[in-house]
């Protein structure tokens, strides 16, 4: 290591299980760099213009303030969203975990890792008229940008590590190797500050053991490399870092190959179309010592825990293919900021009903005609939906008055069912909890790898697995509850500063003529005015 530089101190790079220490200088500058580029100059313009177009659509369609503007819960929404469609990242701080999108604040992926005048900023509009489109994206590009500057500290101390200063002019071969590095201490979350140069070699020997896609994360790394530098060159450290960044944004799309891997092995073990493996089917591999055995191991806690069973039948409970999917069990932990997981494909047909109705509500009849003509990648179109969905559909408009909302728990239900094996079933808040395997057995004590004896439970006994007997409705396979959560609950009228005033005028009016009313009337009316008849907020899993 070249004592003369501190790569840590000029590059920021941050230790293992720490979060990310950023200057207040740096983010200041971050900060007047985003905002300057969104009023279009400035080396932040892009980013912010890019994040513009990704969140256009989905901000017309979620639901505002009188201002027209989006409050906390909306915006850490939108934020989570946008990462996952973008980058297949998981940012922490931004996914409710299963706990409700109250419990998450768009400002928690800030706390400790910027100084609070930055945090405060944002709390201070979204405190006061929430972010319009602009502020939102510029709000996406500072976490990106960010996100950016934790891969430059990563490099940093790659070059440290082999012995290179930042302003040294590497071969493609030096690079490579630089790059192993980098990418064994982005998959496992390890710190290379702490580590010898003999240490991170001899992890990195043993990385196709450790993380069995590691060839083909060699050929995706060195593939960028290729198509960044056009020609046999020496490459500056200023393109290293380009190079580091390209990989972090398309990791995670790459990645998801290994997770359509998963979700055919399930396929083709699934019962009758929903969406759904029998837990005897899931553990077989496992118990038999088949091809593949190392995978779907999980204990039914942790599998109970993350969300991923239907248990409506519990003689015979059967994994969710979506849920398990983009589960924290198929996550790889590679950031201080955020995790890559496989991408949710519930996103993209979600956004396109955003896109094409620009609205939080609509009809059941539009959302009929656009379903209907919307495939996925396991649903032919056009296609009729079945009596079930339609007549549930009905059922859920008429709980909001002649609308579906878009954005609350039973349309989301609606969704899984009618693309069992693309959109997660959404448990209702505070029922389940992300965490990794590592993680939920610090806190339960339990392990999240079930045992031999917990295998042999399931695959000893024999039921119908093998036999399914035929149904008429595959929905009734399916579990289906009744209760509703909303992103964001609005009254039914949202006055304004003016109409607030007249409004506080004309109660007074009101309560001074009332005052020598009986006292069940005085009752009626304070309970009407905010008491027990007043509609709690809810928000979605």
């Amino acid at each position: 290591m070249i004592v003369a530089t501190n790569g840590n101190a000029f590059l920021k790079s941050t230790p293992k299980h720490e979060a990310a220490q950023v200057s207040k200088e740096d983010v200041q500058n971050s900060l007047l760099a985003e905002i300057e580029g969104s009023l279009g100059t400035g080396i932040g313009s892009k980013r912010v213009t890019d994040m513009k177009t990704a969140l256009s659509p989905m901000f017309a369609a979620l639901p505002k303030n009188s201002y027209g503007n989006l409050e906390h819960v909306t915006v850490t929404y939108a934020l989570h969203r946008v990462f996952v469609q973008r980058h297949g990242w998981s940012i922490k701080g931004l996914d409710h975990g299963g706990a409700g999108w109250n419990s998450s604040t768009a400002t928690g992926i800030l706390k400790d890792q910027v100084p609070a005048f930055i945090q405060n900023l944002f709390e201070l509009r979204l405190g006061g008229r929430g972010l319009g489109l602009n502020e939102l994206a510029v709000f996406a590009a500072t976490i990106e940008h960010l996100v950016h500057n934790e891969a430059v500290g990563r490099l940093g101390s790659a070059l440290s590590l082999h012995s290179l200063l930042p302003t040294a002019m590497m071969t493609s071969a030096q690079v490579d190797e630089i790059l192993d590095t980098y990418m064994m201490a982005y998959i496992l979350g390890e710190n290379l500050q702490s580590m010898t140069l003999t240490n991170a070699q001899s992890l990195i020997r043993e990385m196709p053991e450790i993380f069995l896609a590691w060839g083909d994360t060699q050929k995706f790394v060195r593939e960028v490399r290729q198509r960044l530098v056009q020609q046999e060159q020496d490459i500056s450290f200023a393109l290293l870092v380009k190079i580091a960044e390209t990989i972090g944004e398309e990791f995670g799309k790459f990645q998801d190959a290994e997770c359509k891997g998963l979700k055919a092995a399930l396929v083709k073990m699934e019962d009758r179309g929903t969406g759904r493996v029998r837990l005897s089917n899931f553990y077989k591999p496992a118990a038999s010592g088949a091809d593949g055995s190392w995978q779907f191991q999980e204990s039914i806690g942790y599998l109970r825990q993350l969300g991923t069973l239907d248990e409506s039948n519990s003689d015979e409970p059967r994994v969710m293919l979506s849920n398990y999917l983009t589960s924290q069990a198929n996550c790889i932990a590679s950031s201080d900021y955020y995790s890559v997981c496989c991408i949710d494909e519930c996103e993209g047909l979600f956004s396109h009903l955003e896109k094409s109705l620009a609205a939080p509500e609509a009809t059941t009849a539009e959302i009929v005609k656009l379903i209907s003509a919307l495939p996925s990648s396991s649903v032919s179109a056009p296609r009729s939906l079945s009596a079930t969905l339609l007549t549930r559909l009905d059922d859920i408009s008429a709980s909001h008055g002649g609308k579906v909302q878009l954005h609350g728990r039973l349309f989301a239900q609606w969704m899984h069912h009618a693309y069992p094996r693309e959109c997660p079933y959404p448990h209702m808040s505070g029922t389940t909890t992300q965490e990794s395997a590592d993680a939920w057995t610090d806190v339960n004590g339990g392990d999240s790898v079930a045992t031999q004896e917990e295998l042999e439970q399931f695959t000893s006994v024999s039921n119908s697995s093998d036999i399914a007997e035929p149904i008429d409705d595959i929905h009734d396979l399916m579990m289906w509850s009744h209760e509703e959560e909303l992103l964001i609950v609005r009254p039914t009228f949202a006055p304004t500063a003016k109409t607030g005033i007249i409004a506080q005028v004309r109660n007074v009016i009101l309560f001074a003529a009332l005052a020598s009313a009986v006292f069940g009337i005085t009752r009626t009316i304070t309970a009407s005015s905010g008491g027990a008849g007043e509609v709690p907020q809810k928000f979605m899993v």
